[in-house]
Order: C-alpha cells, then sequence, then structure tokens
C-alpha cells in the first residue's frame, strides 16, 4: 500500500500573476491622496489628516521597497511627513513651507502609479505594516505631548 499523497501548494503565486488593485480602489486611493495634499496645502489639515499623510507615505514606501521600484522618490516622501510631523509638534499646525507643496505633488503621483501596478498581496502587507508605524509614532507623539 502506498502512502496517501500530501498536495503541495506554492508557496505565493508570482507577483505577475497575482491579483492587482480594482481600478475603483485605484481611483478612490489617487482621490485620498490629492484630498489630502489639497488640506495640508489650504490650512485646513487636522491632526488625522497629517496621520493618513504618514501612511499614505509609509505604505507606498514599503511597497516601492518590496517592487524595488519609486524607491528615492518615496523616501522623499517619508522625509517630507517626518518633517510636517515635526512642524506639527512645534507649531500645532500641518502645513507645507517653501518647496515642500511641489515634492507632495511628485508624491502623489509616484504613489498613484504603485498604486496603478501594484498586487493586491503587497498592497495588503504594506497597508497593514504602515498601520502599525502610524499607530506606533501617534502613540509617541501623545507620550510626548503628555510628558
Amino acid at each position: 500500500m502506498s502512502k496517501p499523497r500530501t498536495p503541495r501548494w506554492p508557496a505565493a503565486l508570482p507577483r505577475g500573476l497575482r491579483p492587482k488593485l480594482l481600478p475603483d480602489q485605484v481611483r478612490d486611493l489617487g482621490i485620498c491622496h490629492l484630498e489630502n495634499l489639497d488640506a495640508v496645502a489650504t490650512g485646513d489639515a487636522t491632526e488625522a489628516t497629517l496621520w493618513q499623510v504618514a501612511g499614505a507615505a509609509l505604505t507606498w514606501s514599503k511597497v516601492a521597497e518590496m517592487l524595488q521600484l519609486g524607491e528615492p522618490e518615496m523616501h522623499e516622501q517619508l522625509e517630507l511627513a517626518s518633517t510636517l510631523i515635526a512642524r506639527y509638534g512645534r507649531t500645532g499646525r500641518v502645513l507645507f513651507t517653501g518647496t515642500e507643496y511641489q515634492l507632495a505633488k511628485t508624491g502623489v503621483q509616484v504613489m498613484d502609479q504603485l498604486a496603478e501596478i501594484v498586487d493586491k498581496p503587497t498592497a495588503v502587507i504594506a497597508a497593514e505594516w504602515s498601520e502599525r508605524q502610524v499607530n506606533a509614532l501617534e502613540a509617541g507623539c501623545r507620550q510626548g505631548q503628555a510628558a
């Protein structure tokens, strides 16, 4: 009698065969990126907007790292998000100064391009990682304010 065979599943589909984000998901992400950009540019941004901007920068920088595409541009977005967070800590305002608006506009374009090419599993991994990072940053800021 032969030993029963156990099925062998591939660890994961190759990236090119994985499902992509749906067109409406890509569109909605683009709208969110533009709404956040506009809120900061017009002075209407809140603390919640700040964390959304930071979350987007973290998410898409992780996607860029995983896809090995657009990493330098997303590193600039991480630096910009860090600058916005530090400025908010000092002034209580979320705003762009100098050339930051142009840098953020470029970042929106790069994030939108990444959203068009990323596969869903990679996007989910990056979003979950980003959420943990933002939660930790926000908790650290709250502790600093309480001290």
